[in-house]
């Protein structure tokens, strides 16, 4: 029987849907590039319809639902967590059943977000357990027949943590850390602390922690979070209070379209580090050295945490998911530093990829289909023809000219040899967090103050925040100092020091860049154009960044063209159409 499974990541943020066959992932997509919602939780309504239209199928075409949800997992350990904190722990657990039974609710949803009637959807439907999601969308699409699993995240269905033997179509879990220690509790409420607040602004402290001194805080960092063989991660509740969340709040967490996250630090934390900053008031030495006293501990935890994986599996392939997954300076040192020899990091390693997750457990793992090869791609969702663009560069009113491919890639590498900013809008939509080439704004990572440039006319962002490498793969290991591939951007490397003077616009503060990995197999309009950009400068690298002005990456061409309208970008390459702003209006 052939299958076309729908993955759903529900209720927790970052909403989306996959569509999984016997060949791998159709289609994948989260709902915040549709509804232009950041981190859009809920019900991904729009997302379901987009990777059936992207896959050309019908709802009666769905064989099975997958939900990366399993409310009735790790039962023990809730029961335990219930009778240690019953004024807290009994009315959460109540709570977390009724989004459960939200989410028990999936057939019914998606039947009403494609219209049918009631009833008229009648297929099997898998809840999956959270853990098994992140560890199946690495290890099934790794091409690896053995290796260890590792996900780490905040929490999902109880667990924070987890180290797994993943061989042929099985996963076997061999040890879990339970909510509410976690390590990404850690870093999310050392994160507020220092006065980042919002959803998913860890990454911007991964940034900052390069300019400050990493042993002024060690000492206390090592009171906050500590790791055993035998018990684990364990977080000191004397200063978190995650587990002390009122119920209400916990729900509100999960169900609000736009998640808000409750404070994970408690009061008492400064007494370690000081009254926590305000948001609106400057940052500080105290923030930077916070910072970088956090990312050490944190990468002290997480490699032990490695090595313990190492030792419970006997292999040092991995396959790694999970939202903490994405700190890629602790995975850059855990491959420059030998504690893994391979590794396969799935490209939406956050809640987004459990949706490829679940439908990926239910094909290989309860069905028993044959794997399929290594997959190196992230781009999975939609295109847009020339036809469907050319409406928009229309009613732009810029202008612009239709470019075979030859001039197109000619055209924009003599312009960013010529220290212009393009946006790029080509093929298929990129799958996670990472613009990869497809959905970017494109830059010469050389060129003098491109950072600062880039970030006053563009981004609008902070100015510790580092720009991305894109590097041709053959060329990464004289570049920077290792050469595993790394196509979906989450790896930090050190650039070598004969090179740090022709990057200066992605080497960091720390003399290292997030690299991307780019082949011609996995992309070959974005391998020519770098290919075509070291022809004319001797520099096989391009700075790379999302395609957005603090918003979810573009999705449709209008989106496009609005960012290149109102921010001072100067040129675009979308689809087969060139757009320049008239000689000094960028």
């Amino acid at each position: 029987m052939s299958r076309l499974i729908l993955g759903l990541g529900t209720g927790h943020t970052d909403s989306a849907a996959a569509l999984i066959d016997e060949n791998g992932i159709v289609a994948a997509i989260a709902e915040e590039r549709i509804s232009r919602v950041k981190h859009a939780a809920g019900f991904p309504t729009q997302a379901i319809g987009e990777v059936l239209r992207i896959g050309g199928a019908s709802a009666t075409d769905i064989t099975d639902i997958a939900v990366a949800r399993n409310q009735w997992a790790n039962l023990g350990a809730k029961l335990k967590f219930v009778i240690r904190n019953p004024t807290v722990g009994l009315p959460r657990v109540i709570n977390r059943f009724r989004l459960h039974q939200a989410v028990g609710q999936t057939p019914e949803e998606v039947e009403k977000a494609l219209g049918l009637d009631p009833g008229k959807l009648k297929v099997p439907f898998h809840r999956v357990e959270h853990h098994l999601t992140h560890a199946a969308s690495a290890f099934y699409q790794s091409g690896f027949e053995r290796a260890a699993g590792l996900t780490v995240d905040g929490a999902g269905d109880f667990v924070s943590s987890m180290i797994s033997m993943c061989e042929g179509n099985s996963i076997r879990p061999l040890h879990k850390d339970y909510w509410p220690n976690s390590i990404g509790a850690f870093y999310t409420g050392l994160t507020q602390f220092i006065g980042f607040r919002k959803f998913g602004e860890e990454f911007k402290v991964m940034g900052l922690s390069a300019y400050g001194d990493s042993e002024r805080y060690r000492n206390e960092m090592r009171k906050l979070m500590t790791f055993s063989p035998q018990r684990g991660v364990r977080l000191n509740f004397h200063y978190f209070q995650n587990h002390k969340f009122r119920a209400e709040e916990a729900l509100g967490m999960l169900m609000e379209d736009e998640i808000v996250p409750g404070q994970v630090y408690g009061p008492r934390m400064q007494e370690l580090f000081g009254p926590p900053r305000d948001p609106k008031e400057p940052l500080t030495q105290r923030e930077h050295d916070i910072a970088a006293s956090m990312q050490a501990h944190f990468e002290e935890i997480y490699l032990a945490l490695i090595d313990e994986t190492v030792r419970r599996t006997g292999c040092r392939d991995f396959a790694m998911a999970g939202g903490v997954v994405l700190n890629a300076v602790g995975n850059g040192r855990a491959i420059e530093e030998g504690h893994i020899d391979r590794a396969y990091f799935h490209p939406a390693c956050a809640d987004d990829g459990s949706a490829a997750g679940a439908a990926l457990h239910v094909m290989y793992s309860t069905y028993k289909a044959k794997r399929t090869p290594k997959n190196e791609s992230a781009y999975f969702g939609p295109s847009w023809t020339d036809e469907q663009i050319e409406p928009a560069v229309l009613d732009a009113g810029f202008k612009w000219k239709k470019l075979t491919r030859d001039e197109l890639l000619e055209t924009a590498a003599d312009a960013l040899s010529k220290g212009k900013i393009m946006g790029w809008f080509q093929g298929r939509e990129e799958w996670g967090p990472r613009a990869l080439g497809n959905r970017s704004i494109l830059c010469h990572p050389g060129w003098p103050d491109m950072k600062a440039i880039l970030n006053a006319r563009i981004k609008n962002r902070e100015p510790f925040r580092p720009f991305a490498p894109a590097v041709l793969k053959e060329r990464c290991g004289e570049l920077f100092t290792h050469d595993h591939e790394v196509p979906f951007m989450v790896v930090v490397y050190n650039v070598r020091p004969e090179w740090r003077d022709r990057l200066t616009a992605i080497t960091h503060e720390d003399d290292t860049g997030r690299v991307q990995t780019v082949t011609r197999e996995n992309n070959a309009l974005y391998y020519d154009l770098i290919k075509t950009f070291e022809g004319k400068t001797g520099v096989p690298v391009l700075l790379n960044t999302s395609f957005n002005e603090n918003e979810p990456v573009v999705h449709r061409p209008e989106e496009a063209i609005a960012c290149f309208a109102r921010t001072k970008m100067d040129v675009l390459g979308i689809g087969s159409y060139w757009l320049e702003k008239p000689e000094g209006h960028a």
